[in-house]
């Protein structure tokens, strides 16, 4: 009798044995935001995400976002946001790298630039948040005021953006985009701490123009002079200066180019004034909002 029960001790030995051993070698689990990390899909060094739009037709907008790489949920002061709208060429098709098919903000960061910049003011290094929607309507104009304010709100949500600096650029008939955010909504164009319109398309309310001046929104208009916007970016720029605003608008001309200054413009290495674009826009912050 006495064998048995040692043989029986034995193996349960045994197995204890082995339990433990596995469970010394198992893979330490994967935590949520790791996980949600690896599943994160990749297009030019920026992730893909999709965002409600509160339009009817089009309830979402898939975009480009870059997050700086040493991005902090926590960090105190947050961080710049800057929304890139392109133009018709950046939209209408499924295929997010439509994006990326131009000199675009999100094609400079997919070439390489990390979307920071020392802010001449102060001489402190910012980082950007760069986000770039797209609309997959055919031909479209892109988004304009009424689908921005629902995505900025969304992204304000989501990410540790400073109020203080939510800037907005916008291309072609991205520039329309950019416009509307201006003239459409005031709520919105309070939120903005200075804007870059770049080659720009007309606005459907160029009476509203001067809220750039009226909310203390600052504004460099870039446009060659070969573009067939040329008089709209001199007009425009003429509105909000009309009554000489604390924030003056600026035009680049861009002598003998035509409808592509966003080469130039967002090109972190363009610096007519000896600032790049990037540069310029942190000059200003809003003071009527926390960060």
């Amino acid at each position: 009798m006495k064998p048995i029960v040692n043989g029986i001790i034995a193996v349960v030995c045994v197995i204890c044995m082995n339990a433990c051993s596995k469970e010394n070698v198992t893979t330490p689990k994967v935590s949520a935001s790791e996980e949600s990390l690896a599943q994160t899909k990749i297009v030019g060094r920026q992730q893909i995400i999709t965002l409600k739009t509160g339009d009817y037709y089009y309830p979402t907008s898939q975009a480009l976002l870059w997050l700086p790489k040493d991005y902090d949920k926590q960090r105190v002061w947050g961080y710049p946001l800057l929304i890139s709208l392109g133009g018709i060429g950046q939209n209408g098709s499924s295929d997010i790298n439509i994006l990326l098919n131009t000199e675009t903000v999100a094609k400079r960061i997919a070439d390489g630039w990390n979307a920071e910049a020392v802010n001449p003011a102060n001489g402190f290094n910012y980082k950007f948040i760069v986000f770039s929607p797209t609309k997959n309507e055919h031909k479209s104009w892109g988004w304009s005021a009424s689908a921005i304010k629902v995505m900025l709100s969304e992204l304000k949500k989501q990410y540790n953006i400073n109020d203080q600096r939510v800037y907005i650029t916008g291309l072609s008939a991205g520039g329309w985009g950019l416009w509307s955010c201006m003239t459409d909504d005031t709520s919105l164009c309070k939120q903005f701490a200075a804007i870059g319109p770049v080659s720009s398309a007309g606005a459907d309310h160029p009476d509203k123009i001067p809220n750039v001046d009226k909310y203390g929104i600052a504004c460099w208009n870039i446009c060659g002079t070969a573009d067939s916007f040329y008089g709209l970016a001199v007009d425009y720029t003429k509105k909000i200066n009309n009554n000489k605003p604390a924030i003056t608008a600026s035009l680049t001309s861009l002598n003998g180019v035509g409808h592509s200054a966003w080469i130039q413009a967002y090109d972190p290495k363009w610096k007519p004034n000896g600032i790049n674009f990037y540069q310029w826009l942190l000059q200003y912050r809003r003071t009527d909002v926390e960060r």
